[in-house]
C-alpha cells in the first residue's frame, strides 16, 4: 500500500507572523546591503524553507550565493570553497589564496553573499577568517553579506568575547518563534487543504498546538499521522492525545 501524500509540496509556504516579518527585512538588507545577518529559531520553524523562499525572490543576475551547510569548515577549507566558487586556482599559502579572493570579490559584476547554514556548528576561528575577508577592502564597504542561520545556541556562541566584533555588526538580528495559536487554524488549512481542517475541532487544535509548542514541522507531523490513521470523519481529541503519546512529543 503507497503512504497517503495528504500534505501539499513546500512550494507554496505559509507566511506566519515571524517568517513573513523575517523574510521581508532579510530581503531589504540584502538588496541595499552589504550586511552582517542573522537567523535563529528552533528545528522545524521554517529557516530552510525562509531562505530559500528568500532566494526565489533574488535576481541571480545580480546576486551570486556561497552556501555553507553541516560543517565544521577551518579558515583554509572556507578559502579552497570559495576558490571553488570562484574558479580559481588555489596558492601555495592561505594568504596568497585570500588575496586572490579578495581581488575576485572586487571584480565581481553580482553582489556575493554568504549563506552559512548551521552556524553554531562553525569553528570561531572560521568565522573571524568571514568577518576578517569581508572587511578587507579598507576603500569601500564589506564585499559580500553574511548570513548566519542556525539553532538557539548559536546566539550564545556569538556572544563571547571572542566573537563580540562580529556580534555588534549583525543587523538584523532575527527569531523565528513559530505560529501564533490564532494562527493555527488557517496553517493547517493551507498545509492539508480545508476539508481535512475542519476535522479538528477547537479542543483537538489548542491540544496540538500545545504539544507542537507552535513548530511548523511538529504540527505537520501531528496532524499528518492523525489524518492516516482516521480516514474520514472527525478527529477527536483522544486520537490527537494517542498521536502524539505514539510520536513522543512532550
Amino acid at each position: 500500500m503507497k503512504p497517503l501524500n495528504v500534505l501539499k509540496p513546500l512550494t507554496d509556504p505559509f507566511f506566519y507572523h515571524d517568517f513573513k516579518s523575517a523574510l521581508n527585512r532579510l530581503e531589504n538588507d540584502l538588496v541595499n546591503g552589504p550586511c552582517y545577518a542573522l537567523l535563529i529559531g528552533e528545528s522545524g520553524t521554517g529557516k530552510t524553507t525562509l531562505l530559500r523562499t528568500l532566494l526565489a525572490r533574488l535576481d541571480p543576475r545580480k546576486y551570486n550565493i556561497i552556501y555553507l551547510c553541516h560543517g565544521r569548515p577551518s579558515p583554509s577549507a572556507l578559502a579552497r570553497v570559495m576558490a571553488h566558487k570562484f574558479h580559481f586556482p588555489l596558492r601555495y599559502t592561505r594568504a596568497e589564496t585570500s588575496q586572490l579572493l579578495l581581488q575576485s570579490l572586487r571584480n565581481l559584476p553580482t553582489k556575493p553573499f554568504l549563506w552559512i547554514d548551521e552556524a553554531q556548528m562553525m569553528p570561531d576561528d572560521t568565522l573571524h577568517e568571514i568577518r576578517l575577508l569581508s572587511e578587507a577592502d579598507l576603500e569601500g564597504r564589506p564585499l559580500f553579506s553574511v548570513l548566519l542561520c542556525g539553532l538557539p545556541p548559536l546566539k550564545d556562541k556569538l556572544l563571547n568575547p571572542d566573537l563580540f566584533a562580529l556580534w555588534r555588526r549583525i543587523n538584523p538580528k532575527l527569531y523565528l518563534t513559530g505560529i501564533l495559536h490564532q494562527e493555527l487554524d488557517a496553517y493547517i488549512n493551507h498545509r492539508f487543504g480545508k476539508q481535512n481542517a475542519s476535522r479538528l475541532d477547537n479542543e483537538s487544535l489548542l491540544h496540538i498546538f500545545e504539544h507542537a509548542r507552535g513548530i511548523p514541522a511538529l504540527v505537520d507531523l501531528i496532524v499528518s499521522e492523525c489524518i492516516k490513521s482516521v480516514k474520514s470523519g472527525p478527529i477527536s481529541k483522544k486520537t490527537v492525545t494517542d498521536i502524539i503519546d505514539e510520536l513522543e512529543i512532550s
